[in-house]
């Protein structure tokens, strides 16, 4: 009897990991980066990189790096006072987070809402396996809602 529970416990599947995200929001996000000590922008526009340079995840890598930087292009409007109105054409540096073996993706060409944080002249978007700051595809309600959030409308996490 002994001998049939030791082969059934090794047998038994091994517990599943798994990462635990809380759900992205753009009200989140928008409240994240207002009460940072960085400066941040608000831009809606198409995503454009190199794919080859992310991270993979822990399919084909079961230790990738913690950070990986990818320039990108970002080409879009940013948000002002009155809305997505102010163009937006810049190189950006995606700062990729790997959490264990799950890295933040996105996709070249994404149609994207991004938070950039501003450095000195350049910008930077984190991207990690939760989201980060990049919402892709970005949605009509996501962009109604950051414009409300800006504005100084109702903010709050849903």
């Amino acid at each position: 009897m002994r001998i049939a529970v030791f082969l059934l416990a090794l047998c038994a599947p091994l517990p599943a990991l798994a990462l635990s995200c809380i759900a992205p929001s753009v009200e989140r996000t928008y409240q994240e980066v207002n009460e940072a000590k960085e400066e941040y922008i608000v831009v809606h526009g198409r995503l454009t990189l190199d794919q080859s340079k992310l991270p993979s995840d822990g399919t084909l890598d079961s230790n990738p790096p913690k950070m990986t930087m990818v320039p990108a292009t970002l080409n879009g409007l940013s948000l002002g006072k009155s809305g997505f109105h102010v163009p937006f054409d810049q190189n950006i540096r995606l700062e990729v987070a790997c959490f264990g073996p799950w890295c933040g993706s996105v996709a070249n060409g994404a149609d994207v809402l991004a938070f950039l944080r501003r450095d000195e002249g350049t910008y930077a978007l984190h991207v990690n396996p939760c989201g980060g700051h990049v919402f892709a595809p970005a949605k009509q309600a996501q962009l109604k809602q950051v414009r409300q959030c800006f504005s100084g409308g109702p903010c709050k996490v849903k």
